[in-house]
């Protein structure tokens, strides 16, 4: 159908289709826009019935206008409504970047009307397509006719107190315009072409799910509030354990480094005790050596292996006996009790020798498999 032909005529305040008139001006509409004559174009085999205008020079809002009105007038013949699903999302910022959200929904809902007010002025240039009452509340409804939108309308709309909706009907052909029964679904009943512009209850709904969603911040906040101290509390019991820790591994360490020095006097004071420093990689090898047969033959296998100089403590010893390193690389070890047959070819490709001389050049016990 063409800008110029319409589809819809009035006639007496009524909206009528060009089949449900006589033919040519004897139909008695006029355009619901700009109120000319027309002329209902019903007798042909081509083309859907429709109107025109009886001037030559014809307006282009008489077809948007005519659907308005018909959905309008469907609206007050009826007296019921379908109205749209509303989807909402409540949200409330959480310390930590966190969001929580409470979705606000309710499903599409049919209602009877008890008053359709046509085409109501709603001050501020904005009019009502119809004003509709339910049980002492008013809706209104604005009928879409047009791909264009109109956001400062809509803006304006929603200031307004009182709940808005849009039935979308411009997508609607001219078939389906020409078809009352289905003209009449679309507009009462299609969940799919209508949309809240405002909702006072779904406002409602939200102001409930953000209050909830502020109790439940105030739980989680003191939640956060319990693990924070608990945390706290963990981490300084934990600094405490370590600096205790660190006060036995000082006190152990000072009461070692005693013995040692008991053990090196002792060596010194017999005569033929060989107190040298042993600090070739020769000398060094021998001691590592045997240090590794006393494990085998008299610590069943096991010892402890200082990560300095090399030399194998006996089992459960915290530091080495034999240097004054004071590095934590102590790991245990463990021999074959046939040791002294490998004993050779094991330090043969071994660079502990040349490694303990480096670290520790002078020990400060000589082990006493050697004295």
């Amino acid at each position: 159908m063409s800008n110029s032909a319409i589809p819809l005529g009035e006639r007496d305040g009524h909206m009528f289709r060009a089949y449900e008139v006589e033919n040519g001006l004897r139909c008695g509409c006029v355009c619901p826009a700009c109120r000319g004559a027309l002329v209902a174009a019903n007798q042909g085999e081509k083309r859907f019935p429709y109107f025109r205008h009886a001037e030559l020079e014809a307006c282009s809002s008489g077809r948007a206008e005519g659907v308005r009105r018909a959905a309008v007038q469907v609206l007050a013949c009826h007296k019921q409504l379908l109205l749209p699903q509303f989807n909402g999302l409540a949200e409330l910022k959480a310390p930590g970047d966190r969001l929580l959200t409470k979705p606000v929904e309710f499903a599409p809902a049919h209602v009877a009307l008890d008053e359709v007010q046509r085409f109501v002025d709603l001050g501020d240039e904005l009019r009502a397509h119809a004003l509709v009452s339910c049980r002492g509340r008013q809706l209104v409804v604005r009928i879409k006719v047009s791909a264009r939108q109109q956001h400062e309308r809509t803006r304006r709309i929603k200031k307004m107190p009182l709940s808005s909706m849009e039935i979308d009907l411009h997508q609607l052909t001219d078939e389906q315009i020409n078809d009352q029964d289905y003209f009449t679904r679309a507009v009462l009943g299609d969940a799919a072409n209508r949309s809240w512009i405002r909702s006072l209850r779904g406002e409602l709904m939200a102001e409930r799910a953000l209050a909830e969603l502020q109790l439940e911040l105030q739980q989680l906040e003191r939640q956060w509030a319990l693990a924070e101290v608990q945390r706290i509390e963990q981490e300084a019991a934990l600094e405490q354990q370590r600096a205790l820790e660190h006060a036995h591994r000082a006190e152990a360490l000072a009461a070692h480094r005693l013995l040692q020095q008991e053990l090196r006097q002792q060596q010194e004071s017999i005569p033929q005790a060989d107190c040298g420093n042993w600090n070739t990689p020769q000398q060094r090898r021998e001691l590592i050596a045997a240090t590794m047969l006393m494990a085998a033959r008299e610590w069943s296998g096991h010892g402890v292996e200082c990560g300095v100089c090399h030399l194998i403590n006996a089992p459960g010893s915290v530091f080495c006996l034999y240097c004054d390193g004071e590095d934590r690389r102590m790991r245990e070890v463990h021999y074959p009790a046939d040791l002294a047959e490998t004993l050779d070819a094991r330090m043969r490709c071994s660079n502990y020798p040349e490694q303990s001389v480096k670290a520790v050049p002078s020990l400060v016990v000589i082990p006493e498999v050697v004295t």
